[in-house]
């Protein structure tokens, strides 16, 4: 990740310093009675692939007057090459530029991305006001103006291993007091965990933990490392994982699936992606809402991919056509059937879509307590990559969470420019 922020910055530094000529490769105008063409690039080239490619599909059958063509590339050479080519007039006309929210921030900024203020509306081939969620339309605007469309959207809940809770004789934990005793109880000390925790390379799972004891990273623009219900919070997991053993500590993402996937751990945060992984495996799980802790309140993860148009598409009126598509009832539930995603709509948590699939009607019941992880910070990658994660290992390795966090405190404030 460290490293494809940094080709972003560079490609973005680069892409304002190009002449803005020239318009997006898009194909036909649509006057010579052929249909017009929208280049798309994305980045979903993992489990869920296939789910973002039949949803294409689907849009190209349904709309004979406009084709999309998808491209999958790696993040990576997205970062790197999007917005030189958007500036060159030789990108897409639609791209998912980042996994981080964040990221749109420069996007906006440097003209690279079309507002898309006229997609919401009550007539054709617009979104009706209120049917975005404020989570996903508020990080998607930049000075009063919406810059992007939600690709997917998706919530994070307790995967829990049935079988081990059963033959331990344990409940569901409904609070974070009970999830840690739990987690002590059914690690063995001999390759059985209580929880799969991973502190990097993954989806945010200690910031759940740290929002659910009412702590945060940041605060009114500086930092909130150092506060007390953010250290008292870290405190607890590191002693937890450093003395009780409840997770192998320095997990990446995929070792925390896999662990949980192997039948080894009895907890995981996760999010519906993880699913078909853990079936095809043949895991007994459920799953449940992350558990309440000292804040009283219920608190999880909302996860969401920015979905633009370039600013140089000669398209735009298609394009927006496109995503008032991607977003309407019909296209949202193919995506929330295929990828267990939650829609990105208001206005359907009674939709058969969602209520006729357990798992689906599971994450989308955590829409309403689901928070971004640092969606507007600029310097997003520096923060969690070169300042909270080695914070978080350093405090699980020797225990000292104070000390590691203090430290984190002072480089966080420099970095939000905050004394």
């Amino acid at each position: 990740m460290k490293t494809k922020k940094a080709l972003a910055a560079l490609a973005i530094a680069a892409a304002v310093a190009l002449a803005m000529a020239g318009c997006s490769s898009g194909g036909s105008s649509g006057s010579d009675g052929k249909p017009v063409q929208l280049t798309f690039w994305s980045g979903f080239t993992g489990g869920d692939k296939q789910a973002f490619i039949d949803l294409v599909d689907s849009f190209n059958s349904s709309h004979p007057n406009i084709q999309v063509k998808y491209t999958l590339q790696p993040w990576d050479s997205i970062a790197k090459k999007l917005p030189t080519a958007i500036a060159s007039g030789s990108g897409p006309d639609i791209a998912t530029p980042d996994y981080n929210v964040a990221t749109l921030l420069q996007y906006a900024n440097n003209k690279l991305a079309l507002p898309l203020d006229q997609l919401v509306g009550s007539g054709k081939d617009q979104i009706a006001p209120g049917v975005l969620p404020t989570s996903l339309s508020d990080p998607f605007s930049v000075k009063g103006k919406l810059y992007a469309a939600p690709a997917n959207f998706a919530t994070l809940m307790l995967y829990y291993n049935k079988d081990l809770l059963d033959k331990a004789g344990i409940a569901v934990p409904t609070t974070m007091k009970e999830l840690q005793d739990d987690a002590v109880k059914l690690s063995n000390g001999n390759g059985q965990y209580g929880i799969a925790l991973a502190d990097h390379s993954t989806i945010a799972m200690w910031p759940i933990l740290i929002w659910a004891d009412g702590g945060d990273l940041i605060q009114k623009g500086c930092s909130a490392l150092n506060s007390k219900a953010t250290v008292d919070t870290v405190t607890t997991w590191s002693k937890l994982i450093h003395d009780d053993k409840i997770t192998p500590p320095g997990l990446a993402g995929q070792d925390a699936d896999d662990l949980f996937a192997a039948g080894k751990a009895a907890f995981e945060i996760n999010g519906p992606w993880a699913a078909g992984a853990y079936t095809k495996a043949k895991v007994n799980f459920d799953v449940a809402p992350v558990p309440v802790g000292a804040s009283g309140k219920e608190v999880t993860l909302g996860s969401t991919v920015p979905m633009i148009v370039s600013s140089h598409t000669q398209h735009p009126k298609e394009a927006q056509e496109f995503f008032a598509w991607w977003l309407g009832k019909t296209a949202q539930a193919q995506l929330a059937k295929a990828a267990a995603y939650v829609p990105a709509r208001t206005d359907m948590a009674n939709d058969p879509s969602v209520t006729s699939d357990a798992l689906v009607k599971a994450f989308t019941s955590q829409v309403p307590y689901s928070r971004l992880y640092l969606p507007t910070e600029k310097d997003f990658s520096k923060i969690d990559v070169d300042i909270f994660t080695p914070a978080i290992q350093a405090a699980t390795q020797n225990g000292d969470a104070a000390g590691a966090l203090s430290s984190a405190n002072t480089q966080l404030n420099q970095v939000l420019g905050c004394k």
